[in-house]
């Protein structure tokens, strides 16, 4: 247990006190775990993690001060180009189907969101980031099912005019 030796349970249940959630509670509820015993595998299977990411939080206690060892470094990015307000309105209006903005679109696609970034925010992305933008706003990206270039449409019209549908189950 020699990464805890120097922090006290009492330190390790007054840090806890301080944090309301996410990963940082994760980390001291891990290192409480550990003080008290538990095994990394026990560990690892309750925060749902590997092995080798408990010990990899429980040197965080060992190599930082008890009050910076839950939390993350900052991480290098800059900040975003649409904020605040901004930003909840183009969430708000990617709940809307493009047609409702003047698009031919039914849809959100990655491109239409850069262009209407663009034309709306004066602000450019990359196309992936577009993706991580539809994601945080609660969309998912639909796409056109293929067709194979061979498919007869007739055939396809008659075999679902002849195929019975089935029921709820």
């Amino acid at each position: 247990m020699g990464r805890l030796d120097d922090i006290t349970l009492e330190e390790l249940y007054d840090l806890k006190d301080q944090i309301d959630e996410g990963k940082p509670r994760e980390r001291v509820l891990a290192a409480i775990g550990r003080k008290k015993g538990d095994q990394l595998d026990t560990l690892a299977d309750r925060h749902g993690v590997v092995e080798k990411t408990i010990r990899n939080w429980l040197d965080r206690f060992k190599e930082e001060p008890i009050e910076q060892a839950p939390y993350d470094a900052p991480r290098p990015g800059g900040p975003a180009k649409i904020e605040g307000k901004d930003r909840e309105r183009l969430f708000e209006q990617l709940q809307q189907p493009p047609t409702e903005l003047g698009y031919d679109q039914q849809a959100w696609s990655a491109k239409l969101l850069l262009h209407h970034a663009k034309e709306e925010y004066g602000v450019e992305y990359h196309e992936t980031y577009a993706y991580d933008l539809l994601k945080e706003a609660g969309l998912s990206l639909r796409t056109a099912r293929p067709q194979h270039h061979e498919a007869d449409p007739e055939e396809k019209t008659e075999f679902q005019e002849t195929v019975e549908k089935n029921g709820p189950n």
